[in-house]
C-alpha cells in the first residue's frame, strides 16, 4: 500500500484538514475522516495491520474502521460495514479550515468528494461576488464561496443533499438565508431560465454526474455536457470563471479541455487544468475557464 508521508500528514494538519486520502493500493484506497478510516475497494486489509501501521507512521489511533466494496453503479452501492471500533454516524470534518458534515459509513459518498480539495481551495480564493453551483450535492463549493463573502445559488435535484448543504453553511457560521438560494430542480432546466432572466455570475461550478435522472429527464454527460458548458459560459460576467469537473472514466484532462474549447471557442476564453490533491492520482478531471473581458 502506498501511504502519504509523515510530512504530508503534518502539512494537512497545518492546513486544518482531517479529511483526505491516506493510502492507495492496487485494489482500493484508504480515506481518513477525522478519527475514522474508510477502506473502499476489494477485500479490506486486516484492522490490526492498519492500526499498527497508522500508529507507526503518524502516531494516530483511529476510533473506528469501515470498509465498503465498490460497485459499478452508484445506485447499487451499499453502506460501508463497521470493521472495528465505534460507528461514526454523522461527524464533523475539517478541510482547508472549513467545516463539513459527513457520514463515512454512507453508500456512494460520505458527503464530501475528497478529490476536489484543491478546487475548493481555488474557489475560496477566487472571491466571487455571485456564484452559481450546479449539481451542488452537499454544497461544499458553496461553503467556500460564501465564506469568502459571496452570494450563492446552489442547484440540485435532491432535496436531502441541499438540506445537508444548508447545514454545512450553518456549521461555518454562515446564515443560509442571507444571500444564498437553494433550488431543488434539474440543473439543465434551471440554467436556461437564468439566462432568460438576464442573471449573471462571476463564478460558476459545473460538476455533474456521469449519469443521472431528475424530474423525468435523463442526464448523460457525453451527450448533455456540451450544451451546459455553452449555456454556463453565457451566464458568466466578462472576466468571470467557470469550473467544469467530471468523473467520466473515458475522459482525461485534455479530453475535457478539448470539449470545452470546441463548445466555447478558444479566442473567447483562457483555460487551465484544475487540480487534484497530490495523494489522489486518479479521480475527477477538471478545467477552469476564464471569460475574456
Amino acid at each position: 500500500m502506498n501511504w502519504i508521508s509523515p510530512d504530508q500528514w503534518a502539512r494537512l494538519a497545518e492546513e486544518e484538514t482531517d479529511a483526505h486520502r491516506l493510502a492507495t493500493a492496487h485494489d482500493g484506497w484508504l480515506d481518513r475522516y477525522a478519527d475514522w478510516l474508510l477502506w473502499s475497494g476489494g477485500k479490506p486489509p486486516r484492522v490490526e495491520g492498519l492500526r499498527e501501521e497508522v500508529m507507526r507512521r503518524y502516531s494516530f489511533a483511529p476510533r473506528g474502521y469501515l470498509g465498503r466494496q465498490l460497485v459499478i453503479k452508484a445506485s447499487d452501492q451499499k453502506p460501508a460495514m463497521l470493521l472495528a471500533g465505534e460507528d461514526p454516524g454523522e461527524i464533523v470534518v475539517r478541510e482547508n479550515g472549513m467545516t463539513y458534515l459527513v457520514e463515512p459509513g454512507a453508500g456512494y459518498s460520505s458527503g464530501l468528494f475528497l478529490d476536489q480539495r484543491v478546487n475548493r481551495r481555488w474557489v475560496a480564493g477566487f472571491g466571487a461576488k455571485r456564484m452559481l453551483n450546479l449539481f451542488a450535492y452537499t454544497c461544499s463549493f458553496t461553503v467556500c464561496a460564501a465564506a469568502a463573502g459571496g452570494q450563492t445559488c446552489s442547484v440540485d435535484s435532491a432535496q436531502s443533499v441541499l438540506r445537508r448543504g444548508r447545514a454545512n453553511l450553518a456549521a461555518n457560521g454562515i446564515d443560509p438565508a442571507d444571500g444564498h438560494r437553494f433550488l431543488v430542480d434539474d440543473a439543465a432546466k434551471v440554467v436556461p431560465r437564468l439566462i432568460r432572466r438576464g442573471e449573471k455570475f462571476d463564478l460558476i461550478v459545473l460538476d455533474p454526474p456521469t449519469f443521472g435522472r431528475a424530474a423525468g429527464s435523463v442526464f448523460r454527460i457525453e451527450k448533455n455536457l456540451p450544451d451546459l458548458v455553452s449555456q454556463c459560459f453565457e451566464l458568466l460576467e466578462p472576466g468571470g470563471s467557470l469550473l467544469v469537473s467530471c468523473n467520466f472514466s473515458e475522459w482525461g484532462e485534455q479530453d475535457l479541455q478539448n470539449l470545452c474549447r470546441k463548445v466555447i471557442g478558444g479566442g473567447l476564453c483562457a483555460m487551465e487544468t484544475g487540480e487534484r490533491p497530490p495523494e489522489i492520482p486518479r479521480g475527477a478531471v477538471s478545467c477552469r475557464i476564464r471569460k475574456e473581458r
